[in-house]
């Protein structure tokens, strides 16, 4: 990739000159910054990002993400007036961002840098995003033992303000992780974060599970059905591409 793209990705306003806002991706942008304002109606807590290849999907993530970093000072960047026209809100919320990207987060290994707890699941991982050595520490007996935190431990280790969580290739992680007997903790895990954020009012979650068909084997099949169906009962299927888009 070369610097110009990556320029285009982590420099906010030059991403929203080079954006085009589709009718999905303005709709699910509205949604989720009506949600991480504070209101219940007319959006959802969870949003299931239903993709065909080149669909979209990292631009709709970069998009949510820049939102809910810069918060206000978004609102003057290129499309986003229409973005709190939509949603009828004045402005947009900042919150605490967190990414999970299960291509990138070893099942095995986890993740650990230098001055930094070593985070061995997925919940250690948000939880430390979202609120460093504070909120790793409410999970860090569940992150040790690999056992998925529920109820008000599940709530402490979120934000109370605006939270936006960012999960993809989730199916990626499932199918690593069933090997060394992650897979039900982590469905768990989903499942204790879907509710939760479904009783609060300013928790968005937006969750991509796909890879190709193609390269799917009966237990990937099996698991993609289930995080969807889990997808499906809790949350709202956005598709983030149409042919005439």
């Amino acid at each position: 990739v070369c610097s110009s793209d990556l320029k285009d990705y982590a420099e906010p306003s030059r991403f929203f000159e080079r954006t085009y806002l589709t009718g999905s991706l303005l709709d699910l942008a509205s949604q989720v910054v009506r949600r991480l304002s504070g209101i219940q109606l007319e959006t959802s807590a969870v949003f299931n990002m239903a993709t065909q290849f080149g669909g979209g999907k990292t631009h709709a993530l970069t998009t949510l993400y820049h939102l809910a970093e810069n918060g206000s000072a978004a609102d003057g960047w290129k499309g986003v007036n229409a973005i709190l026209a939509k949603a009828q809100v004045p402005t947009v919320p900042k919150a605490k961002t967190a990414v999970f990207v299960g291509t990138e987060f070893d099942a095995l290994e986890g993740r650990k840098a230098a001055g930094e707890p070593h985070r061995k699941t997925p919940w250690g991982e948000i939880a430390w995003q979202l609120g460093s050595e504070e909120l790793f520490a409410k999970v860090a007996r569940h992150d040790e033992q690999g056992v998925a935190p529920a109820g008000d431990v599940i709530r402490e280790m979120l934000p109370s303000g605006p939270t936006l969580i960012l999960m993809d290739e989730l199916l990626n992680y499932v199918s690593t992780g069933r090997k060394i007997g992650m897979r039900d903790q982590f469905f768990n895990f989903l499942q204790n974060l879907f509710e939760e954020a479904r009783a609060r009012n300013n928790l968005a979650l937006c969750v991509s599970i796909p890879r190709s068909d193609l390269e799917m084997n009966p237990d990937d099949q099996r698991d993609h059905d289930s995080i969807k169906k889990l997808c499906d009962r809790l949350g709202k299927a956005v598709l983030m591409s149409a042919d005439k888009e």
